[in-house]
Formats: structure tokens, C-alpha cells, sequence
């Protein structure tokens, strides 16, 4: 992705998911890729919003975040997903940019860096969980509302579905579809110990009230499936 520091710059996005009451999700395009992305939002029981892996977003749609709630956390959760980072800094001078600490160099290359994973608030709804096994030290965010748990991950699990033309045939070849799973390019640069990873995994697949898995890229997994969908991606670690 980009290191300069981009202004707005909103691209096709679909409207924004409202899954839950304290979590939104909005998917979008990536400049010049076939594969893309997605931004979650987690509103906290304070009004205060947690934003995860940002995306510019239309008029409107910003309209509404603004409305649901107070952008108080940026949330970059590696060094690749940076690239509107400093657009919503700016936007939202007084939120505080957090990442992984072993991503904080590549991150501050466009966006000052003010806490670490550690440093998000753990509330009765929502915890960031950094991932076992991991070199860029990427977390899974715990989502709670009544008696249901959305597990939202980056780039450590994708879920993509085939993709047309020759942006397609590229994600193919490289194994970036067909998942849920843990990519082979991630598994070749993201991952330290599989056999760590592949434990938390499972750790996470037996959370109570597991009802979704979000991945950063794909298909949204919900009930049974989210939990068979971790479980799989695990195996393919092993």
C-alpha cells in the first residue's frame, strides 16, 4: 500500500452493515487490487467509537458514524493497512492512532502513533486480543452484545471468494481465496509459530457465544459456520 500521506480520498464502498448495536462494518475497494477490504466500527458503552483498519467513507456514510458516535481510537492493526490512517487522523485530530508495537515504524511513517494494542480499553463488550504466533503482532477485537460474540481479524484469517479478470486469476495463483484461511503469503510473512497461532485459534473457537467471524478481506461467517471457519484455519496452520 501507499506510505505517502493521503488526503480523503473516498472509493467505492457499500453502504455501512449495521451487525449490531455496538458494531458496524463497512467494505470497500483497495486502489488498484481486485481484493477488498473492510472497516469495522466498535462503539463502546461511553459513546466513544473504536475505528479498525480505516476507510474513507462518503459524505453520508461519515454523517452517520458521526451521529452513532465519538471517534476516539484508530485502530491500525499492521503495517499494511495504514493507507487512510492519516486522512482520519487528521479528520479526527483528538482520536488516539494505535497499532501492534512491532508495526509502529512503518505505521508512523504516515500517522503519529499514540499506544499500543494494550493501551484499548477492555470493557464488559469489547477486548483487543493480541494474536500468539504472529510477527506484526495483530490482534483479534472480541465484539460482546447480549449473548453474542463477533471475533473481527484483519489479515491473520481471510475469507475471499473467487475474483473476476486477471486481479482474480493473481489472488488465485497466490492462494488468497478458497478460505476461510491463513494465506499462504501471510502464513510465509505473518506468521512466527504456526503451532502458537494455530493453538490461540482454537482458544478463540471456543469462546462462549460465538456468533461471527469478521475477517479484514471476504465473506462474513456467521453461527456455526464462524466457529468452523476459525477451527479450519487453524488446521491448515498444522
Amino acid at each position: 500500500m501507499a506510505t505517502s500521506r493521503r488526503p480523503w480520498t473516498v472509493l467505492p464502498h457499500d453502504p455501512i452493515a449495521k451487525l449490531e448495536s455496538n458494531l458496524w462494518l463497512v467494505d470497500g475497494a483497495l486502489p488498484h487490487m481486485a481484493m477488498r477490504r473492510r472497516m469495522a466500527i466498535v462503539r463502546l458503552e461511553d459513546g466513544r467509537l473504536i475505528v479498525h483498519s480505516a476507510m474513507c467513507l462518503d459524505d453520508a456514510s461519515m454523517a452517520e458514524v458521526d451521529a452513532w458516535g465519538s471517534v476516539a481510537f484508530i485502530l491500525v492493526p499492521n503495517g499494511w493497512h495504514r493507507i487512510d490512517a492519516h486522512p482520519w487522523h487528521a479528520r479526527y485530530p483528538n482520536a488516539k492512532v494505535i497499532c501492534p508495537e512491532a508495526a509502529r515504524k512503518r505505521v508512523e511513517q504516515v500517522v503519529p502513533v499514540h499506544g499500543h494494542i494494550d493501551e484499548l480499553p477492555a470493557t464488559a463488550s469489547f477486548r483487543a486480543e493480541r494474536l500468539d504466533g504472529l510477527r506484526a503482532g495483530e490482534a483479534v477485537l472480541h465484539v460482546r452484545h447480549e449473548d453474542r460474540t463477533s471475533v473481527v481479524f484483519c489479515d491473520a484469517i481471510m475469507n475471499n471468494p473467487p475474483g473476476k479478470g486477471f486481479g482474480g486469476l493473481v489472488m488465485t495463483l497466490m492462494g488468497s481465496v478458497g478460505g476461510p484461511k491463513v494465506t499462504p503469503l501471510m502464513r510465509l510473512v505473518g506468521v512466527r509459530s504456526k503451532a502458537a497461532y494455530a493453538q490461540h485459534l482454537r482458544r478463540v473457537a471456543e469462546i462462549d457465544g460465538l456468533a461471527r467471524l469478521v475477517p479484514g478481506h471476504g465473506t462474513v461467517l456467521d453461527g456455526m459456520a464462524a466457529t468452523n471457519g476459525i477451527l479450519k484455519a487453524a488446521a491448515g496452520l498444522e
